[in-house]
């Protein structure tokens, strides 16, 4: 059966916990991300999304949990502003290459949010993000 990116998300990788469907599903999503047909494949596609891409994304999602330790925070804030900052970043792509995977990762990472509602939650969708950026490296993704 074919992966399908948003049928294939299950909340409880966010709520709960990732588990080893929840490695598979990063592992595919990976792979998609990098616009490679196969694992075969040995370069990303001209879609894929870029290295540079996943780490804007990446670092204010680390620089969120970060925050989270500092009782004085308003974090809940910045959780919800992390949905324009995506939007932004993937409009950006899109403005470049219409076909861009960064559509999917956005899809996929609002799909993950609206399931945050603490800061164990946040935990798990920064973990979430780990696996993301680590099985697009492993599929080869663009610099």
């Amino acid at each position: 059966m074919a992966f399908q990116y948003l049928k294939d998300f299950n909340k409880s990788w966010i709520t709960d916990k990732i588990d080893k469907a929840g490695i598979q599903y990063l592992e595919n999503l990976g792979l998609l991300l990098c616009d490679k047909s196969s694992i075969k494949d040995p370069y990303p596609g001209y879609n894929g999304v870029t290295t540079s891409q996943l780490r804007n994304i990446f670092s204010e999602v680390k620089r969120i949990e970060l925050k989270m330790d500092d009782e004085n925070t308003d974090w809940e804030t910045d959780v919800l502003m992390l949905r324009p900052k995506i939007a932004y970043n993937t409009a950006r792509t899109l403005g470049r290459s219409k076909n861009s995977r960064m559509r999917e990762l956005r899809e996929v990472l609002e799909e993950a949010l609206k399931n945050v509602s603490n800061s164990d939650h946040y935990r798990n969708f920064s973990k979430f993000c780990e696996g993301i950026i680590a099985y697009h490296k492993v599929n080869g993704g663009k610099d």
